[in-house]
């Protein structure tokens, strides 16, 4: 009876071994990078126009929208144009599309750092230029254009 009782428990226990279930946790993580988009990809474009010797100051005003991941601290870049070590002085400028003659002009931005809340909020950045009256009192006719890169930087 005692060797029935044995195989008995000695059966239970392997049988109980076989049922046990072993754990083990596993690690997910993941991390979201932050990123900034134009709205639009196309370029914004700041044209003056005609402008007629005389007719004093100029401005144009564009605007331009992205979005940034929530909680991304972003800052608006523009840099220096084509032509700004050009002629005399510095500062931005637009050269002639004939050559040797630039005309200079200010450009500035409504932000310049901030933070996102999300790809689906839009951000408004306006972009005002600005030519001096008596910047083009005496320069070739004719046309005159720069291209600055405007970044958003997370």
């Amino acid at each position: 009876m005692n060797s029935n009782i044995c195989r008995f428990f000695s059966c239970l226990f392997f049988t109980a071994l076989s049922f046990s279930a072993f754990a083990e946790s596993q690690r997910v993580s993941a991390e979201v990078a932050g990123s900034c988009v134009f709205a639009r990809p196309d370029d914004v474009v700041l044209n003056f126009g005609g402008l007629t010797p005389g007719q004093g100051d100029r401005q144009v005003i564009g605007e331009v929208s992205f979005s940034c991941s929530k909680g991304t601290h972003y800052k608006v870049e523009l840099d220096n144009g084509r032509y700004f070590n050009q002629g005399l002085g510095q500062g931005r400028k637009m050269g002639s599309i004939k050559g040797g003659d630039y005309l200079p002009y200010n450009l500035q931005s409504s932000l310049s750092s901030g933070t996102g809340a999300g790809e689906a909020v839009l951000i408004p950045l306006k972009l005002s230029a600005s030519v001096r009256g008596a910047d083009y009192l005496a320069i070739k006719t004719g046309d005159y254009s720069d291209l600055v890169v405007l970044k958003i930087n997370p």
